[in-house]
């Protein structure tokens, strides 16, 4: 039977991501940077204290100047479990909630791995648009 975590700590997320051997680097107590197989970068956010509730995990790229909104609407309306949008630098940015109630230490790394499977469709399609193949 998988385990249900309950009052999950930010010392406890940090460890979990160590063991999933993810590719993490605490870099303040409530966020995380990450590289996900492909090489792309993004970051995992804990929210909550003194117990985290819930988890985000967000990348951003910059250099893509012909992303307009209606591309992210695009990919807003294709793809259920990421959403995007456009930063205050205008920059794409892709990101994904999962709330801890009730989850499991398996559900956070598919939550982890999925993510990374968006992330490179999505910098994949950034780069489609750069290239002017996407209308």
């Amino acid at each position: 039977m998988d385990t249900i975590l309950r009052e999950v700590t930010t010392e406890e997320v940090r460890i979990l991501l160590e063991q999933l051997g993810a590719n993490a680097e605490q870099v303040k107590e409530d966020l995380f940077n990450l590289e996900f197989p492909n090489g792309l970068r993004g970051h995992l956010i804990t929210y909550g204290e003194p117990h985290v509730s819930s988890l985000q995990l967000r990348a951003g790229f910059s250099g893509f100047d012909r992303v307009e909104p209606r591309h992210l609407l695009n990919w807003n309306r294709r793809y259920r479990f990421t959403k995007s949008y456009l930063d205050a630098d205008n920059d794409p940015v892709i990101e994904s909630d999962l709330r801890l109630e009730g989850v499991t230490p398996e559900a956070i790394h598919a939550f982890i791995r999925d993510f990374g499977d968006q992330v490179t469709l999505f910098f994949s399609y950034m780069r489609m648009i750069d290239a002017n193949l996407v209308e």
